[in-house]
């Protein structure tokens, strides 16, 4: 699906992909200490993001979740820029 803005009164095609992201996130533990037998019990978080990729380079993503377009050009809201490394998963969304 190809979207459509509309600037100055005329629409224009939006280049960027509409996407939701799944990525691992670091956690930490809320615990002062904790035993040996928990410590695998410990795991990183699943976490999903969506919005516009602006750029993907060999080793980051810059993902924006808002943005307003004039004739002074597009400003973004929500911007993020992700390590690829955590990324697993990009489904880009119709």
């Amino acid at each position: 699906m190809t979207t459509f803005i509309k600037v100055g009164g005329m629409k224009a095609k939006f280049k960027y992909k509409r996407v939701k992201i799944i990525w691992w996130d670091i956690c930490s533990s809320d615990e002062a200490w904790t035993s040996e037998d928990d410590i695998l019990n410990h795991d990183i978080a699943t976490c999903s993001d969506v919005g516009y990729i602006y750029k993907k380079t060999k080793d980051k993503l810059w993902l924006f979740s808002s943005f307003s377009k004039d004739e002074n050009g597009l400003a973004v809201g929500g911007l993020t820029c992700f390590p690829l490394g955590v990324i697993k998963k990009i489904e880009v969304l119709k």
